[in-house]
């Protein structure tokens, strides 16, 4: 009795660590990795070893890892293959869409997507995972069309998304992800000329990013309400948007982030002629680029060295197995001229012994 409920507890504590860690990959990705890395330790059930995998994932790409984020990947989808869960293959192939969108894969992206929708079919109509993944799906595939500057296909798909995510009774539970699609909205907006729409999409996607307690999603929201004001000409607004931003961008590792927002700042105050700060945030701009360029490659040449070392195993591999085949060849060879010899051996005897009954029948 009290094994049984030891290992209940021992779930529990599990269950809430995994949730933390889920939640604080892009806030704080270091204690999200050191969570998973202890749960990983002691799980046995290959769904939620899966998931696992998917958060680890996320958070060193969080980092900028991008090679230590694609091993977890590939390890996620070894077992995803095998599962016979839809929601969880489904759930995996969004995921790893949306890690490839932000490598900028994006040919893997929608060759992920193409791949969860066959899953996706398998989960019954009208449930939470099948109106969840809807959702995803559409939020990805509108990344993927604002990128390749469609705005009105993007509003589309992410319109489809909002529906979708709506049609949840637990409405929290897409708080996060419709964070991320308003604000991708209001950029769509702010393509199509639509200042106003854009703002109202910011807006609401600042108020349910305060309700999910994301600094880096509040970050994104910031930034897109100084957009508006920078085109309105109110700079010193807009600066105080990007300074809030800037603010919550800073307790998160998102380097691309803070990127972004030194950007805007420069470029507001280039445009109140203040060269002093446009310089100084200039200078952040580009300590930053080469900082996160010389990581990303470091994390190619790492991958390289990876799959140069996986090619010298299998080459080492394949003359081993070249090596046994020549021996087993010689061996097979020499086994077959053997017997031959043997039977040569024995037919010259035959023949011999029959020449000499021939000539003693001839005799007699």
């Amino acid at each position: 009795m009290m094994i049984n409920f030891s290992c209940f507890a021992q779930q529990i504590n599990d269950d809430s660590l995994f949730k933390r860690a889920n939640q604080e990959y892009y806030n704080n990705p270091n204690e999200s990795i050191q969570i998973v890395k202890q749960l990983l330790k002691r799980e046995r059930n290959p769904d939620k070893i899966i998931k696992l995998y998917l958060v680890i994932s996320s958070a060193e790409l969080t980092k900028g890892n991008f090679n230590a984020s694609l091993q977890y990947l590939f390890k996620a989808r070894e077992l995803a293959l095998k599962s016979n869960d839809p929601k969880v293959q489904t759930t995996f192939f969004i995921t790893i869409a949306l890690q490839y969108e932000q490598m900028e894969l994006d040919s893997k992206t929608l060759e992920s997507l193409d791949e969860a929708e066959q899953y996706l079919a398998k989960i019954p109509d009208g449930t939470y995972h099948k109106y969840f993944e809807i959702g995803r799906i559409n939020l990805v595939r509108g990344m993927i069309s604002k990128k390749q500057n469609n705005p009105e296909i993007a509003l589309q798909r992410f319109q489809t998304a909002v529906k979708s995510f709506e049609k949840i009774k637990e409405a929290s539970k897409t708080y996060y992800n419709q964070s991320i699609l308003f604000f991708y909205i209001g950029n769509c907006y702010l393509d199509l000329g639509s200042e106003e729409k854009a703002e109202k999409a910011f807006t609401k996607a600042y108020d349910l990013a305060i309700i999910t307690d994301s600094n880096s999603l509040e970050s994104y929201a910031l930034k897109g309400l100084s957009q508006i004001q920078k085109i309105k000409h109110q700079n010193n607004r807009a600066l105080q948007y990007l300074k809030d931003a800037e603010e919550r961008g800073k307790k998160t590792d998102d380097s691309k982030l803070l990127e972004e927002i030194y950007k805007e700042m420069a470029d507001n105050y280039l445009a109140m002629g203040n060269q002093n700060y446009y310089q100084l945030y200039s200078k952040k701009l580009q300590e930053l680029q080469f900082k996160r360029e010389q990581l990303e490659l470091s994390s190619v040449n790492e991958s390289i060295n990876v799959q140069n070392k996986n090619a010298l195993i299998k080459t080492q591999e394949l003359e081993s197995t070249y090596k046994n085949l020549i021996i087993l060849t010689l061996i097979l060879g020499c086994s077959i001229c053997c017997i031959i010899s043997f039977a040569a051996y024995k037919l010259m005897k035959r023949n011999r012994q029959n020449t000499r009954e021939i000539q003693k029948i001839l005799r007699d």
